[in-house]
């Protein structure tokens, strides 16, 4: 993976698997009492298993990861040619910690494990992250509604939410379900503390990247190949807001319109480097869709007149000290993909762009650790402890 939640994290993790592999699972018992906290994973951040009685891990396993690949994660859509695919999917907890002959990557086992022991009501929450990041927030916000209503209608509600998982957050507590309303969502009046880590609120560059030639999990080409990620509206949505990350060889600005379908048309980014899907009127269509799911989704956490600040207190946690890709670069008007500019950050998330856009007050937090450790790193998650215990932790900034 090179952007994003996990960064490289899968390549590195899937290069070290040479024989046999495990998955580690947490056992968290059921809340009780009257506050719960909840751990919103961010992007591939949950393991998809298929439907039926005897389900198939489609994310992740190590015989994928060992060979060519046929099958992809795309979700069909209309008119699209045919591909095989796992069919649907459905998530099956956040990825834990998948361990290799000689070597393991913790994704989120650590922090699943501190929040059973150390967190009040610890629950963790999983989504099929490929889907449109509105969708995920509408299941958050049942889920939500659930466990409020579990507890007689008292309980009160923390949320750690890591990478993508604290867009997916943010959208729920603004805006409750897929669409964005005019009131924020009522369930939000049961939240009290919400600790948003290593997310790309102003997007993520080099997720432009993945959208254009992929992403190779070992030597698998299928699962994450360009023709999937055309049909994740999430890929879509953690671009960046704008379409300001495009400079030359020497890091000055060029104006490109990432955004535009005919721009993608012309330059032969995505599917359409085959020549005949620029004239498919279906692969037309399915660019237009995920180009509409970015603007909409952004305008939806974009400020406006009249939206009250939220009632809940914020801690973010960005991570700095690693070069993290900030742009793409064009060179003779071409993309260079090998060669993308980098700034401060936590190897996936520039740091500038990890910081809320909306005028809300929060505590900001730096850490050193890199984008997937923020999540098993001893200081964040003491960090993570005393501010869910109400004690103040890092600095105020207002809005």
């Amino acid at each position: 993976m090179k952007t994003l939640h996990g960064s490289r994290f899968l390549l590195v993790l899937l290069g070290a698997v040479l024989a046999g592999c495990s998955v580690a699972r947490v056992t968290v018992p059921p809340p009780m009492g009257d506050e719960v906290t909840i751990l919103v994973p961010g992007y591939r951040g949950s393991f998809l298993v298929t439907e039926g009685p005897e389900p198939e891990r489609a994310w992740l396993t190590v015989g994928q990861a060992l060979s060519r690949g046929e099958k992809t994660l795309a979700i069909p859509f209309p008119g699209q040619r045919p591909v095989p695919t796992y069919g649907t999917l459905r998530p099956d907890g956040p990825l834990t910690e998948l361990s290799a002959l000689f070597v393991s990557v913790d994704a989120y086992r650590s922090f699943m494990e501190f929040g059973r022991d150390h967190l009040p009501g610890f629950v963790p929450f999983s989504y099929d992250w490929r889907r449109d990041i509105r969708e995920s927030a509408g299941a958050l916000c049942a889920r939500i509604e659930q466990l409020v209503a579990e507890g007689g209608g008292r309980r009160k509600v923390n949320i750690v939410a890591h990478s993508m998982g604290g867009l997916v957050t943010m959208h729920c507590l603004l805006h409750g379900g897929a669409r964005a309303g005019e009131r924020p969502w009522a369930g939000a009046g049961h939240v009290k503390r919400v600790v948003i880590i290593g997310t790309p609120f102003g997007g993520g560059p080099g997720m432009f990247d993945d959208l254009q030639v992929g992403t190779e999990t070992m030597r698998n080409r299928a699962l994450m190949a360009p023709e999937a990620l055309f049909t994740f509206a999430s890929a879509f949505q953690m671009l960046p807001t704008r379409s300001d990350f495009f400079v030359d060889a020497e890091g000055r600005p060029v104006e490109v319109d990432a955004f535009d379908p005919a721009v993608w048309l012309k330059e032969g980014w995505g599917p359409f480097a085959d020549p005949a899907l620029r004239e498919d009127e279906a692969y037309r269509a399915q660019l237009v869709r995920m180009l509409d799911a970015h603007r909409e989704f952004r305008e939806a956490l974009a400020p406006r007149p009249g939206l009250p600040s939220p009632a809940f207190e914020t801690l973010v946690v960005v991570g700095t000290g690693r070069p993290s890709v900030s742009g793409m670069r064009m060179v003779d008007g071409k993309l260079d993909l090998k060669n993308p500019p980098r700034a401060d950050g936590d190897g996936s998330v520039q740091s500038a762009r990890a910081l809320p856009e909306l005028p809300i007050a929060y505590h900001r937090l730096d850490s050193p650790a890199e984008h997937v450790a923020l999540m098993s790193d001893r200081d964040v998650l003491h960090a993570v402890e005393r501010f869910l215990r109400g004690e103040t932790v890092g600095t105020l900034h207002q809005p």
